[in-house]
């Protein structure tokens, strides 16, 4: 079938031919073939130079230009006639073509048509070739897709950009390069985003005296046997902040972990809560049995009480203790017990191992500086010197009074005096002489 066909085309294609002995066929220029309407011809070419081939179907065919010529295209729009003749007998039969050849202004357009950074779109604007953009605050990485205008223009530089986590900001650079070669810089400044709070503002577990720092996330507490169930109470610093609280529902005899998620937008942070519940075991068989401070002599010990607040007029750089515990057998150490001062706690562990588990008691002593604080010695002088005072003061008030009384006894014979002589003097004065 496909010989059929080919014999088909030959035998249409010499019939077209025959009918137009002056004619020429495949014409090219600068290699490419012209498009050709009857004898009218055109093409586009993107050079200065053309060369126009061609081929003869009939060999005794002239043809005013040979095949293969030259030409400068001296404007934009360039027309070449070619004739071909062919004398049959006394008949010349002659046809020319018309060959349109356009010269090819390249492009200088290197704009851009979209611009996407992470896959988030810019807002391109005419005759700006710098833009900013904010990254997410973890963003490692940059990636850049640009699409120009012109689709023969092309992006000279790789659009895949590192952006290590200890920078800030980052200026991006990749060059267009138009078609007719010339080239233009874009930039892009990309500023990291600010992780969203994810802070929380409180947290407070029930039955445990956690001390809380919104920017430590890993605890470790631990709780008696006798607390199986715990709650939580977990605030966010921002409002818009989720918090997403995983524990267990009852303890556990050993570790136990809670886990409080602090979630903004895509940012995330965990603070983690290991709850160790300790054993069934009585703790007193770690207790002390004698602790004292030689420094502080009004220490009022007692086994069971572990939290002590010792105030001091002068805060010693270290206390010298003397610990007993009640068991031979176990461990005491004294911690925190140097360069001490207002506010600084010194603790006294008891550690005793059983073949079942520890036990461990910490003793607190609270170090208070105090300035009113003053010795026995001294309490008792100044009691000594208020007494006197006071003494002294009731005397003088004694005295004072027994003056006014007397003061106030004389003003009365005085008074008795005066009056007397009144009513002596009052009846001479009514004695008529005549």
């Amino acid at each position: 079938m496909k010989k059929v066909l080919m014999f088909l085309i030959l035998i249409f294609s010499f019939n077209v031919y025959a009918e137009g002995e002056a004619t020429i066929g495949s014409i090219k220029v600068n290699g490419r073939d012209a498009t050709c309407t009857g004898y009218d011809c055109t093409i586009e070419v993107d050079s200065d130079k053309a060369t126009v081939t061609y081929t003869k179907i009939d060999s005794e065919a002239t043809v005013d230009r040979e095949s293969g010529f030259s030409l400068d295209l001296t404007s934009p729009s360039n027309l070449i006639k070619i004739v071909v003749k062919n004398d049959k007998g006394d008949e010349v039969i002659e046809n020319t073509y018309n060959i349109t050849i356009n010269k090819y202004e390249k492009s200088n357009d290197y704009t851009l048509k979209s611009l996407k950074v992470n896959d988030e779109e810019i807002t391109l604007m005419e005759e700006v070739f710098v833009y900013n953009y904010t990254s997410k605050f973890d963003d490692e990485k940059i990636v850049v897709n640009a699409v120009t205008n012109d689709t023969k223009a092309k992006i000279m530089t790789d659009l895949n950009f590192e952006f290590p986590l200890d920078r800030s900001s980052i200026a991006l650079d990749f060059d267009v390069k138009a078609e007719n070669n010339d080239t233009k810089t874009y930039r892009i400044v990309v500023n990291r985003g600010i992780k969203p709070n994810t802070y929380l503002k409180t947290l407070k577990i029930d039955k445990i005296n956690l001390k809380f720092d919104k920017e430590k996330l890993q605890y470790e507490e631990k709780v008696e046997y006798s607390v199986n169930e715990i709650m939580v109470e977990a605030t966010p610093e921002k409002s818009e902040a989720k918090v997403e609280i995983d524990k267990p529902e009852t303890l556990e005899v050993g570790e136990n972990i809670i886990k409080i998620k602090v979630i903004n937008e895509k940012a995330e942070s965990i603070y983690e809560i290991k709850v160790i519940r300790e054993p069934n075991l009585d703790k007193s068989l770690a207790n002390l049995k004698k602790l004292e401070v030689s420094e502080y002599s009004k220490l009022d010990f007692e086994p069971n009480v572990l939290d002590y607040t010792l105030k001091f007029r002068d805060v010693p750089e270290k206390l010298n203790i003397t610990a007993l515990a009640s068991d031979p057998n176990a461990e005491i150490e004294i911690i925190d017990n140097k360069d001490l001062k207002d506010g600084s706690k010194v603790i006294v562990k008891v550690t005793l191992g059983l073949d079942e588990a520890i036990i461990e008691r910490e003793y607190t002593l609270n170090i208070v500086e105090s300035k009113s604080i003053v010795t026995n010695k001294t309490s008792i002088v100044v009691s000594i010197i208020i007494e006197v005072i006071a003494i002294i003061v009731l005397f003088v008030l004694e005295i004072k009074d027994k003056k006014k009384k007397k003061y106030d006894k004389l003003n009365k014979i005085k008074n008795l005096i005066k009056k007397k002589k009144n009513v002596k003097k009052e009846p001479e004065e009514e004695i008529e002489i005549i």
